[in-house]
């Protein structure tokens, strides 16, 4: 057939049958995404392939789209959690060498076929790479198409079945972490204060010097006798019996309360006044723009009491940089609030608007963050690749969030897009280059090799999840992560997703991806002196 010689219409056929067989219910499992490669394997066995340039582009998208979402919190995530998912990925890759090196013996396998094994199986590119540079073209290719079709579904399918198999409820795991999260961050309260230390009688909030004893803020003050609140400035006068309101977080409000008076309780309401309201940051030209730059108190009267970004409350202090879609939670009289939310936009439809060029730049980084290498003492020479480097660049970008014009950040549907479209472009070439050699390989080396495949497919997994789960106390949800960032398996990635949309794994992955993909490196250079 003609028609499938035309590389877009072969990856368009080989993507949609994907599809539609990843949604086939077996029971309760489905192969998901991860089924384009087995479509692709078939194509492929029948010399239909798809250029190397679709396995690039594609697998660059999707890990540099993972990288955006990690980036923000990659450098706190791994001060905090970095040395015990470090060591879980060594036993992991350390793991794979064992289990290729006692195959090797077993089965009589060269070193090339153990390398090809050892990279198919661990489903990892440069690490074959590494081994044909040492020993050349003759066997590892081969058996790296083997091993590499289970290696990218048996890591999915593990992911996705480890939570029945360990019996871990995913909502309650969500649920630890975002305790454990929220005693590093704690969320934004509110408290009502009397003013009873005769020490700040008669001086104003300014001459208080809150800010260099906690992060609040105060909103509103009801004055001793009267029936209405008004707003807090820097000029405000505290007197003895004024009710005030300040926002921050507990530990903070507990500073604040020592020096101004014990918290009451009752609301200090505003209804007949004052107005609130919830306004989105939706005009990109005030991305990155700090709050003080609006000076909302003395130019509109009107008093910023939090801001809320992906769902944490974040306080309100003249130095945060806003970003998209952040919501500011703003007190005030209703005229002023309306020019406000004219100012800021409030559209959130907007906010979900997506530029291509910041994503064009972002890919185009990561390829030229890819060229770089470096020596190592008694390996050779390391270069990043386009895997590394994408994913340096959205690491860098993403914790960036801005640079100019450009915002790097994208919205959830966005990056959800750039993420499956590049899985499906990546999975769809890999399998029909391995397709070519695949029935040929399985027919020389025979059922031996596709078994020590599994076997260092699954293995190793296992192995981290004892080691991370029970003996370093690495939470499930982070596991999950540092279990494919070990393995490097974008396919396992989309798994683990898709069992939790909260973005603890994509984290995890991305802070051990760069650790992972040098071991293995390392790695397949020890097991070539092995054999």
């Amino acid at each position: 057939m003609a028609l499938l010689h035309n590389p877009i219409f072969l990856l368009l056929l080989i993507v949609v049958l994907g599809e539609l067989l990843g949604k086939v219910h077996l029971r309760s499992l489905a192969l998901g995404p991860p089924a384009i490669i087995f479509v692709a394997l078939a194509f492929g066995h029948f010399g239909y392939t798809l250029p190397q340039g679709v396995q690039t582009i594609g697998l660059a998208m999707f890990i540099y789209a993972v990288g955006l979402q990690a980036g923000p919190g990659f450098v706190s995530s791994f001060r905090r959690h970095g040395l015990a998912m470090a060591v879980t990925v060594a036993a992991i890759v350390s793991a794979g060498v064992a289990v290729t090196y006692l195959c090797c013996r077993l089965f009589d396998f060269d070193a090339g076929t153990g390398a090809g094994l050892f990279a198919g199986a661990m489903t990892s590119t440069p690490s074959l790479a590494a081994a044909v540079e040492v020993i050349g073209h003759d066997t590892a290719p081969a058996a790296y198409g083997v091993t590499y079709g289970f290696g990218v579904l048996g890591v999915a399918l593990a992911i996705s079945s480890l939570p029945r198999l360990l019996r871990r409820n995913i909502v309650a795991e969500e649920a630890a972490l975002a305790a454990e999260l929220a005693a590093v961050n704690p969320p934004i309260t509110h408290r009502h204060i009397e003013v009873n230390n005769p020490n700040i009688f008669g001086k104003t909030v300014l001459e208080l010097g809150l800010k260099a004893i906690a992060p609040v803020t105060l909103t509103r003050l009801l004055r001793f006798g009267a029936s209405e609140p008004v707003l807090v400035g820097a000029d405000t006068i505290l007197d003895a019996g004024d009710k005030l309101r300040i926002v921050g977080r507990p530990a903070d409000l507990d500073k604040v309360q020592l020096l101004i008076g014990p918290a009451v309780a009752g609301e200090i309401a505003f209804d007949r006044v004052l107005t609130k309201k919830s306004i989105v940051v939706s005009k990109r030209e005030f991305a990155g723009t700090t709050l003080g730059y609006f000076n909302f108190r003395e130019v509109f009267n009107v008093q910023i009491a939090r801001i809320s970004r992906n769902g944490i409350d974040l306080p309100a202090d003249a130095h945060t940089r806003l970003h998209l879609g952040d919501v500011l939670h703003a007190v005030g009289d209703e005229r002023s609030l309306r020019n406000i939310t004219r100012i800021l936009g409030n559209d959130l439809k907007a906010t979900y608007s997506i530029s291509l060029l910041p994503i064009l730049v972002g890919l185009l980084f990561g390829f030229l963050l890819g060229q770089l290498s470096f020596e190592l003492p008694l390996l050779g020479r390391l270069t990043l690749g386009t895997t590394g480097g994408t994913l340096l660049a959205g690491l860098l970008l993403g914790a960036r969030y801005q640079t100019g014009p450009l915002i790097w950040d994208l919205p959830d549907t966005g990056s959800q897009l750039i993420r499956d479209l590049g899985l499906a472009l990546f999975l769809a070439a890999v399998g029909t280059s391995a397709g070519v050699s695949f029935v040929a390989t399985l027919h020389e080396h025979g059922l031996a090799l596709l078994l020590s495949g599994v076997a260092v497919t699954l293995l190793p997994v296992a192995i981290g999840t004892l080691v991370g789960l029970w003996l370093l106390r690495v939470r499930f949800l982070r596991l999950l992560g540092v279990l494919v960032g070990a393995m490097t398996s974008a396919s396992g990635l989309n798994a683990a997703s898709a069992l939790s949309a909260t973005p603890y794994a994509p984290a995890a992955y991305a802070t051990v991806y760069p650790v992972a993909l040098i071991g293995k490196i390392i790695a397949v250079k020890v097991l070539l002196l092995l054999l």
